[in-house]
């Protein structure tokens, strides 16, 4: 009877125990909730954030490939005047008169 005694005691103490954490618990969960909204919100902007920095990083590639295509053409178009003037000294008063 007195083993019976000891694990009803046992029992109760792991009882009240548990019901002063599960008391914890309650008063934590509501502070976690709120710090998980509120991170899925920060997830969300920042994901659409990402978003909008991609298609501006598209954006400036696109540019730079205008740009490298444009720098190309301007090199073509120097060559082709220095071939067009060949070995001719280059006179600096030529069209003054």
């Amino acid at each position: 009877m007195l083993k019976k005694d000891e694990n009803i005691n046992c029992l109760q103490t792991d009882f009240e125990e548990s019901t002063k954490q599960l008391t914890i618990m309650k008063g934590i969960l509501p502070k976690v909730s709120g710090d998980r909204n509120m991170l899925w919100e920060q997830v969300k902007q920042c994901s659409e954030e990402n978003m909008l920095l991609s298609a501006e990083v598209n954006i400036l590639k696109k540019k730079i490939e205008a740009l490298e295509e444009d720098l190309l053409l301007k090199e073509g178009q120097i060559t082709i005047l220095k071939d067009s003037l060949g070995n001719k000294p280059l006179d600096p008063f030529a069209g003054l008169d």
